[in-house]
């Protein structure tokens, strides 16, 4: 018995935990119980799969030489016009010749679209029009009061929007903005496919620990149950916190790169490496496309 035991039979039938459980589990000192809540949900939605998104990234339009074997081309940087965002799309668009094209984190968008939802639609639907599939991040923290109506703009003009995101955020706010993307899916009938709930930009004055990031991955796991997906950014937060993350109930892993490095050797490959980061964390790895599809 533990802390935490009356709560392992919500953990291991995958029922979203309420924010004063959650509340509960940040503040209990015992990671191996709090880890455990974190693997019984991921293991009651996923079983023992795990996924990972192998991505080639187009850096403010410029396509590199080769995209590799990936499932999702991801154009990225933010474009000073929709003139220069359309222009972006058409040259991402040609370069991932039929792969799923994400692109843009809609917190620009809304900024090129002068926060006018009318407007951010026809942006939306030029996008889509030019080759663009999805909106690349859906950053929880950078939308306002009401996000989901935020969403639906893009939605109406022909963009999927499949991955929330956090740019910026405390320790103490992480809580609360698990609980707006609760609401958001609610609200827009499940549309969200991943949740990526660690900040992508760690605040300089309070910055986050080890212990706060898994914390936040189980309370992501618990309390968003209607959320497919909690992923965690390979390139940003390397094979060791990825792998720990899978312990806590992360089941997903974006961002892995696309091209292999011959030299490596393929024992050193982007996906030798990913799938066996995933096998020590004993979880099964499934390579998946830019729309959460297992790769046949």
């Amino acid at each position: 018995m533990h802390a935490l035991s009356d709560l392992e039979s919500n953990a291991a039938a995958g029922t979203a935990f309420s924010r004063a459980e959650a509340d509960r589990i940040v503040a209990c000192s015992d990671l191996v119980s709090v880890g455990g809540l974190g693997a019984m949900a991921r293991k009651a939605k996923h079983g023992a799969r795990v996924t990972y998104g192998r991505v080639a990234l187009v850096q403010n339009g410029v396509v590199p030489t080769e995209r590799g074997e990936c499932g999702e081309v991801r154009l990225t940087g933010t474009p000073d016009s929709p003139e220069t965002a359309i222009a972006w799309t058409r040259a991402a668009a040609a370069f991932a010749g039929g792969i799923e094209l994400t692109g843009f984190s809609l917190a620009d968008l809304v900024t090129l679209a002068g926060s006018d939802h009318l407007v951010l639609a026809e942006l939306a639907k030029a996008l889509s029009a030019s080759g663009l599939k999805g909106v690349a991040d859906v950053p929880v923290d950078q939308l306002g009061d009401d996000p989901a109506e935020v969403i639906r703009a893009v939605l109406h003009g022909g963009l999927a929007a499949r991955r929330v995101t956090v740019t910026h955020a405390s320790f103490a706010a992480r809580l609360d903005l698990i609980e707006r993307v609760v609401a958001m899916q609610h609200e827009l009938n499940g549309v969200l496919r991943a949740f990526a709930p660690l900040p992508r930009v760690d605040p300089t004055d309070a910055p986050s620990t080890g212990y706060d990031d898994v914390k936040t991955i189980v309370a992501a796991r618990l309390m968003a149950a209607s959320i497919p997906h909690i992923q965690v950014d390979w390139q940003i937060y390397g094979p060791k916190l990825a792998q720990v993350a899978i312990e806590y109930g992360a089941d997903d892993i974006d961002a892995v790169s696309a091209v292999d490095v011959e030299q490596m050797g393929v024992r050193r490959s982007p996906q030798q490496d990913i799938e066996r980061q995933i096998r020590s964390a004993f979880a099964e790895p499934a390579e998946r496309n830019g729309r959460y599809e297992l790769s046949a």
